[in-house]
């Protein structure tokens, strides 16, 4: 089996919609606002075999790969790079058959697929940081072993989204922690209980679907009504982090891009 990229489509800038609004005492138009809609997606693909049976095999396995719900990933790469875009099919098109496949062990076909994040994601971005309490060098009997405080804290917490779009960050908190506080641009979340050692929350802000977990438990129930704001593109993003105590917050970000490349 092989994709023809002749006749690829997908791969460049999706479909935005742009709202705008007129007067007939300003020329032109002003842009009110836009929003990117779904991306649709065409694969031309070739599928052949040695013989009858190979074909349908090889039929049958990349088929089943598509579905109107379970999303596959599509990976687009070079050089160590990738972007990736979630796809379902659209079964929307009828595919008509000029010759008989199986007799032939061989067939071309028009897939027709869908992203609903219209987005390509770009590798995921990883930051951490600690509380800035110093250690002491020395034990107190001021002989080895020796402690090093670490060199990234809370005050230094900052990321770069380098995509085209804002994207929501998933927050990453290991205990022993209270209080915490995390946020983007004055909009800060409160973890409204204590996290003990060895205790991780993860706390996906992603609108699309909202998740707060304990220990792998979900815990979104507790953690009550939360404002949660965006990575915005560009230059570095200064994180607000207040935390007590010795453990360890992360964010991980995943770039959105209009093209895959």
């Amino acid at each position: 089996m092989f994709l023809d990229t002749r006749g690829v489509e997908g791969m460049h800038f999706p479909t935005v919609t742009k709202h705008k609004s007129t007067s007939r005492s300003v020329p032109g138009a002003r842009v009110r606002g836009w929003r990117t809609e779904a991306r649709d997606v065409f694969w031309p693909i070739w599928i052949w075999g040695e013989r009858s049976t190979e074909f349908l095999e090889k039929y049958e396995a990349f088929f089943r790969t598509i579905h109107p719900v379970n999303a596959g990933t599509w990976r687009v790469g070079f050089d160590g790079a990738f972007r990736e875009l979630s796809l379902t099919g659209t079964f929307s098109d009828p595919h008509a058959y000029a010759r008989d496949p199986v007799f032939d062990a061989w067939s071309s076909y028009g897939v027709t697929l869908e992203a609903a994040q219209p987005y390509w994601s770009g590798s995921p971005i990883a930051r951490s940081w600690r509380s800035a309490n110093p250690v002491d060098f020395f034990d107190p009997a001021g002989s080895p072993p020796f402690h090093i405080s670490p060199s990234a804290t809370f005050a230094d917490a900052q990321i770069t989204n380098p995509g085209d779009v804002e994207a929501y960050p998933r927050w990453v908190i290991e205990g022993p922690l209270d209080p915490v506080i995390v946020g983007v641009d004055g909009v800060e979340v409160l973890v409204p209980f204590p996290l003990s050692d060895g205790s991780v929350l993860v706390i996906d802000t992603d609108p699309r679907n909202v998740t707060a977990t304990l220990n792998g438990s979900d815990v979104s129930q507790e953690l009550g009504f939360q404002r949660f704001a965006p990575i915005p593109p560009g230059g570095s993003v200064p994180l607000s982090i207040t935390a007590g105590g010795g453990g360890r917050v992360s964010i991980e970000l995943v770039p959105l891009y209009f093209r895959a490349f």
